[in-house]
């Protein structure tokens, strides 16, 4: 949600997928820019910023602003891949995946973003552990959560195990010169461009990372390329990010950003209404209409990559005979669902598919009858 009196600097600016989204544009040299309050249910589910570790929608909300991808994803339209830290990539073979890195991309340590940081970036300091087997097909999964209880520098479990996930076959990222790298799968995988635009693929800092002294240090204050960067966080509490203005994209237009973590929908109502907070997040449809009745506010949304499924074992006894499972799909009715509980916000998807997969998309795909 955006106060009107704060449109001239929102304008730009969007909640799309529930992530805070930030134009590239530059703007005067005089730094009157703005500090924007933002109201959300939750910072991080982990306590942690990483993107190996942080993966839910409050935190892919908070890392927007401070990751990047090499293929970014368009998410003020319909999240289709563009240039990101990379200007172009190409296919070599089946297998591979070549990237041509962009020039004077800074960290928000000073440093300039080199294939060398793209290669630690997936390495197994950093990625996959020491250790790790790229000739194992293993997935591995893990319910361990870290928090305040991770050990120097040695990885959380569950690190490793969204690595693997992410990435089950990479066999190698490695440079062909200072602004040039190349992705190499072990078998063939039309996703490999998917794989490099998605999450837990933004690309860090190799000396920021090898530079704290531990884990949880680094996790807390990582060192990326976005547009802002990290001052403070305060697990469950406070996330505080100022203006990378030596960002690729241009001076960012917000001086500083502040997420407060505020659990209740009607005190972060409340606090949008009373000028407390800039912005706020996680609004239930049915408080949506109400807000808009004031014009001195606006919702926004947008789409994120996320399916609601419903998932059956099929090893019980009453869902055993795959029937049963069919009928109770069809029961469903999906658009009821879309309807009431997201006040028609959002829709029933053809399947297990996005229009973003270009080629990959069954276009007019349809529930069997």
């Amino acid at each position: 949600m955006a106060h009107v009196e704060r449109r001239a600097f929102i304008a730009g600016a969007s909640l799309a997928a529930g992530t805070f989204i930030l134009p590239r544009v530059a703007i005067g040299q005089a730094d009157d820019r703005p500090t924007v309050n933002i109201a959300v249910q939750q910072i991080a589910t982990s306590a942690s910023l990483e993107v190996t570790r942080e993966r839910s929608n409050v935190g892919e909300r908070i890392q927007a602003p401070i990751f990047e991808n090499l293929i970014a994803r368009n998410l003020q339209s319909k999240l289709e891949p563009m240039p990101g830290l990379a200007e172009s990539w190409k296919r070599i073979d089946e297998k591979t995946v070549e990237l041509s890195l962009r020039k004077g991309v800074k960290f928000h340590n000073g440093d300039e973003m080199t294939a060398d940081d793209v290669v630690f970036t997936f390495g197994p300091e950093r990625f996959f552990g020491e250790g790790y087997d790229n000739k194992s097909d293993k997935t591995l999964f893990t319910t361990v959560l870290a928090r305040d209880s991770i050990e120097g520098k040695k990885l959380p479990a569950e690190v490793v195990g969204i690595a693997k996930r992410t990435w089950p076959s990479l066999e190698k990222v490695e440079p062909v010169d200072k602004y040039t790298v190349r992705f190499v799968n072990r078998v063939p995988d039309v996703t490999l461009e998917g794989r490099i635009g998605g999450p837990a693929s933004e690309i860090i800092s190799k000396r920021g990372f090898m530079e704290a002294k531990t884990w949880i240090e680094w996790a807390r204050k990582p060192v990326a390329t976005g547009p802002y960067k990290v001052r403070e966080f305060k697990p469950d509490d406070t996330l505080i990010l100022d203006a990378h203005d030596d960002y690729w994209g241009g001076r960012p237009p917000i001086k500083t950003i502040r997420f407060v973590v505020v659990p209740e929908v009607s005190s972060r109502i409340n606090g949008l209404l009373s000028g407390q907070y800039e912005m706020i997040c996680d609004v239930p449809p049915d408080q949506i209409s109400t807000i808009e009745k004031n014009s001195k506010f606006e919702v926004q949304g947008g789409l994120v990559t996320n399916h609601r499924l419903l998932v059956f074992d099929k090893h019980h006894p009453q869902l055993a005979d795959p029937r049963v499972r069919q009928a109770i799909t069809h029961a469903i009715d999906r658009q009821a669902i879309v309807d009431s509980l997201w006040a028609g916000r959002t829709r029933v998807p053809p399947g297990l598919q996005w229009e973003f997969y270009g080629p990959m998309f069954v276009e007019g795909w349809k529930v069997p009858e």
